[in-house]
């Protein structure tokens, strides 16, 4: 029998332990669709014959596709932003806080695609459905927590805007990770982060 980390090892990032089976088949469908074709040009009925459940059975779950959508979103959201903020919260300089952003988004983008492609693509629809706790922590957010790190003794007419520069760094993260998506870079992510790291600290210095 597997022991209860076995199983969170082997279950889908987005899935908790407590998720029964058909719950589990459905976010699967959902997930998967929603990050190849988008939320709008995805129905119940095309989750339903991509989980293997009938419409009843996901109605059982969640009470529309919205519902599912938005669950999906946050219980995503919350885990990149936890293993992100983590990854800062261990460092002890702002170097390696850098550095560990950086890498843990980049490994992110590895391990989890259609997570990183589902919640750039749908957030413009669904961040303000989300909860107040979510939409407290943001990516945005632990990018500006870095810009005034750097910003820090360096107060200075030239000084980059912390804001600006957050916008600069989440936003360079982001597109990179389309164009790893769309073909447009060559993976893995990680290769980047030599280059990205460089970038960052000449863009906050």
């Amino acid at each position: 029998m597997l022991t209860s980390r076995q199983v969170r090892a082997t279950l889908p990032f987005y899935i908790r332990e407590d998720d029964p089976p058909a719950k589990r088949e459905i976010l699967r469908a959902a997930l998967k669709l929603f990050s190849e074709r988008g939320l709008a040009a995805t129905s119940i009925r095309d989750i339903a014959d991509e989980s293997g459940y009938t419409n009843p059975a996901l109605y059982k779950h969640f009470s529309s596709k919205d519902d599912l959508a938005l669950h999906l979103f946050e219980t995503c959201h919350r885990r990149v932003w936890a293993r992100c903020n983590a990854a800062m919260t261990t460092a002890t300089s702002f170097d390696e806080r850098l550095e560990r952003y950086v890498g843990r988004w980049l490994e992110l983008v590895d391990e989890h695609p259609e997570v990183i492609a589902f919640l750039s693509d749908s957030a413009r629809v669904l961040w303000p459905k989300a909860s107040t706790q979510v939409r407290r922590q943001t990516m945005i957010g632990l990018a500006r927590a870095l810009a005034l790190e750097a910003s820090e003794g360096r107060r200075r007419a030239s000084a980059v805007n912390p804001d600006v520069a957050a916008a600069s760094l989440q936003g360079t993260l982001g597109e990179l990770a389309r164009m790893l998506q769309v073909g447009v870079l060559d993976g893995p992510a990680t290769r980047w982060k030599g280059g990205l790291v460089t970038l960052f600290r000449r863009l906050l210095a």
